[in-house]
């Protein structure tokens, strides 16, 4: 694919995207954002294979974006229990992943990014799709805290990358 035909995709599903979204609402709309995140992340996988230093910066500032001001940002932690703390670290540690693959050019990071987005993307969609109220909770419950307990704890991360590793986050905490 050349450049301008890139260029010409990307503003398309840029549209695309843009015009689902304002369409959706509640489920719809998380399963969106997800989406984006994991095609930005498939978009700087390529770039980075292909040594596109620009596009790969570029697409992963976007999914970044899309996590913390679209994802993280938007979880009321005191209101939402167990399920917006748990996505809430999940998010926290998707983002210093992403960090880390940009600065270090993995992408082992970002297919484990995309990996984890998968059954929290399924819980989305079940939910979307009819499953019972309740059924669906306890099934978004249960895929977050298996996520919760796959991923290091944020000792772990703050240890593996630094102190300061989550500190740009803790402000959307508040």
């Amino acid at each position: 694919m050349t450049t301008l035909q890139s260029r010409a995709a990307s503003a398309y599903a840029t549209v695309s995207l843009d015009s689902r979204a304002s369409a959706a609402g509640g489920a719809d709309l998380v399963i969106l954002l997800i989406e984006g995140i994991r095609d930005r992340i498939r978009l700087a996988k390529l770039a980075m294979q292909q040594r596109d230093v620009q596009t790969k910066l570029r697409h992963l500032n976007k999914a970044l974006e899309i996590m913390t001001e679209g994802l993280r940002a938007h979880l009321n932690i005191k209101s939402g229990g167990e399920i917006a703390a748990n996505l809430d670290d999940l998010y926290a540690y998707c983002s210093v992943r992403l960090l880390h693959a940009n600065l270090r050019n993995d992408a082992s990071a970002l297919d484990e990014v995309s990996e984890l987005l998968v059954p929290l993307l399924d819980a989305w969609n079940s939910l979307r799709n009819g499953t019972p109220s309740s059924s669906a909770v306890e099934a978004l419950v249960e895929v977050t805290r298996a996520l919760r307990s796959s991923v290091p704890s944020v000792p772990s991360v703050q240890r593996m990358y630094g102190a300061s590793a989550y500190a740009g986050y803790s402000s959307l905490r508040a």
